[in-house]
């Protein structure tokens, strides 16, 4: 295909690309191949909009008008048609797996994606660890509530678009819910050493029950912006 999506050969290669060649030297003025040379790549030179212009030529409508062309037409057409005496395929579902496999599948996807991709992760939980060290400090000096410390974190959900989604192998609420579970976790782990930091430089009152509801408020916070953000 050439640029806009226009064919200019549809067919069999051959023997070294015997059949390709010869369609393309078959058309007058397009220069022989030489010797040893890549035929993938000079039937991209010989087809490159300057060469078209050159020969003023015009590929595409070349090969519609091609006994290719109609061969390639006429073989689509007739098979196309069912066989005689075949019965319609029907599915009951339009997806292969039933929803909680699609769920675990998805979800084991966003793990290998976040697992084998750790720069995204690992930025934040270092910029969660600066962030609450510099903010720690500047609380208690100054005595700032507890929302501006916790307001800066808003980070970016990365998208994530898998080709199986547009083959119906998955359903979108699938895709969607694993996006949302597989970030728990994390946020958990940023929560953690957001408290960690924080609630000792502040020197807020220690008790377990207000060291809970800190990190309650840190994680539903940090939940909420993410969520938005998708």
């Amino acid at each position: 295909m050439k640029r806009g999506g226009q064919m200019v050969y549809s067919g069999e290669l051959g023997q070294h690309s015997s059949r390709l060649i010869e369609y393309f030297e078959g058309i007058p003025g397009v220069p022989k191949i030489k010797e040893n040379h890549n035929p993938a790549t000079w039937m991209l030179e010989v087809t490159s909009p300057s060469v078209e212009a050159q020969l003023g030529i015009d590929f595409a409508l070349i090969y519609k008008e091609s006994h290719l062309y109609k061969r390639n037409k006429e073989i689509v057409k007739s098979q196309s048609l069912p066989a005689q005496g075949s019965e319609k395929l029907q599915f009951s579902t339009p997806f292969p797996q039933n929803g909680w496999e699609q769920l675990k599948a998805c979800l084991w996807k966003q793990h290998l994606s976040y697992w084998r991709s750790p720069k995204y992760n690992l930025a934040r939980l270092a910029f969660t660890i600066s962030s609450s060290s510099f903010y720690g400090a500047l609380l208690w000096q100054k005595g700032q509530n507890l929302c501006s410390s916790v307001l800066p974190f808003i980070s970016t959900q990365r998208t994530i678009v898998y080709r199986e989604r547009f083959a119906r192998m998955y359903s979108s609420w699938a895709y969607s819910v694993a996006q949302v579970i597989i970030e728990i976790p994390y946020i958990f782990l940023e929560a953690v050493l957001f408290l960690t930091i924080t609630y000792p430089a502040v020197n807020f009152y220690g008790s377990a029950y207000k060291v809970f509801w800190y990190f309650y408020t840190v994680f539903c916070t940090l939940l909420y912006y993410k969520y938005l953000g998708m």
